[in-house]
This record gives structure tokens, sequence and C-alpha cells, in this order.
């Protein structure tokens, strides 16, 4: 594919408090590139109105709608008769389940908010939660998946056909690895021919167009946050649910870690 061609739309898939704002901010760093929230798609395909699919099979080109969407069958199979690729991004599960619970008792709209908010439910008690799984407190509410379980829900896009997959740490832990990743991000929605002869170009741009502080669910964006968070009991915790997705995802190599 050409530059004169335009680019083909394409989603932005990402598991919750990843980075999918800092991913969102690069693609919008692209010359003519547009982004309409209102045709965002969250959970399973099922969940989705006739008029947020029909949506994603009118998007023009250098358009991207962004999501939370698990993997299925289904899910893949609609993307692949639209031809259309998809960015996912992901994170150490560890920093993601302590952000998702800051994160969640600001989102009124949450299925955990009053859970999360009941009488003597502490942040210790939130982190818990996400790791182990359980009932909401609104029995209307949907059974939470353990942090294996819900994380890999997710993570099962790795590897699948037309997915680019990104780790939210190589686009924070330093300028080189950013550059490096932008590129492969820029090679991967071009295609496998060349770049465009402005590609060099239009990295700068991707990664100038970075401002966390616009985020509105921006918090800290560290990398290893957990390990002021989470406990002997918390660790043990998690080793025992998805100590092996973490070396699946090569953020350990055993369970040895402290």
């Amino acid at each position: 594919m050409t530059e004169s061609q335009g680019l083909q739309p394409f989603i932005l898939n990402s598991i919750p408090k990843s980075g999918t704002h800092l991913l969102k901010q690069l693609l919008l760093g692209i010359p003519e590139m547009k982004h309409h929230p209102d045709k965002g798609m969250f959970g399973h395909i099922h969940y989705q109105t006739p008029l947020q699919l029909s949506r994603m099979k009118d998007l023009s080109k250098h358009e991207f709608v962004n999501g939370h969407l698990f993997y299925s069958k289904d899910w893949e199979t609609f993307f692949n008769k639209l031809n259309m690729k998809q960015i996912f991004v992901y994170r150490d599960p560890r920093d993601v389940i302590v952000s998702y619970a800051y994160f969640i008792p600001t989102l009124k709209i949450h299925p955990l908010y009053d859970t999360f908010h009941q009488k003597g439910f502490t942040h210790r008690d939130r982190i818990k939660f996400l790791i182990e799984g359980g009932q909401p407190t609104d029995p209307r509410g949907a059974y939470q998946l353990n942090v294996y379980e819900w994380y890999k829900s997710f993570s099962d896009w790795i590897g699948k056909k037309h997915v680019h997959s990104v780790r939210f740490e190589d686009l924070t832990s330093s300028k080189t690895r950013r550059v490096q990743e932008v590129h492969k991000i820029v090679r991967f929605l071009w295609g496998e021919e060349p770049v465009p002869s402005t590609g060099q170009k239009m990295v700068g741009k991707m990664i100038n167009n970075i401002n966390p502080q616009t985020s509105p669910t921006f918090r800290k964006g560290k990398i290893g946050g957990w390990k002021n968070e989470l406990d002997d009991e918390l660790r043990t915790l998690f080793k025992d649910i998805a100590g092996q997705l973490l070396i699946d995802l090569n953020y350990e190599k055993n369970k040895s870690w402290r």
C-alpha cells in the first residue's frame, strides 16, 4: 500500500488500563487520522447493536475506532471478513489490576462501582477482589472473573491473524524503545510494502502528539507500580491464580518473583 492510496480503517483494542489513550494519541498523530468515540465497542460481539456493527463496515480511510473487546471466534471472523487490522495493547497484569482498582470507584456506570463503594471495602479489598473474582454487591451485576480468566478473555487476541500486539511497557520504558515500537506500528498499518516516504517524520509526529495530562483516565502510567501495592499475601494469591499468565506473557521467568 502506498501513501497516496490512504490508510485502510482499523481498530484499536486494549485491555482496560493498559495504555488505550497513549495509543490513541499516537495514532491521532498520523496526518488526516480520524477517530470517533461514539463508534467504540466493548465486550462480546453479541452485546453490540446493529448500528454499531454497521458503522464498523462503513469506516472511511484514515479512520479507526477503539474498544475493549473480548476475544471470540465470532469477533475474529467479523474482522477477517472486513479484512480489518487490529492493534492490540496489553500491560503487566499486576499493574492492570492495581490501576483498575483505582479507576473503578471513579466510574459510576461500572458494574463493580457499588461493590467497591460498600462500607468498609478498602483499596486492598478491591485489589483482592479483582485478583480472585466474585459476585458484585448488586445481584444484577455480572460475575467478575478472576484475574487469569478475565485477562485471558482479552489477551487471546495475541498472535491472531491481522493483529499487531503492543506492550505498554515497550512504549514507556525508554525513548529508543518507543521509537522502535512506533515504527513497527507504522509498518503494520501500511502493510508489507515499504513504509511511506514520510514514515520517519510520521513517527516523530505520532510521538510528539502524546500528552498524558489530556487523558481523562490517566493516573500515573507507571511501570511496576504493583510493587508498592501488593503485600506478601496478595502476591501469593496472584501467583496461585495467574502466575503462569505472567510467564506466558514474558513478564516473569518463573513464579519466584517477589
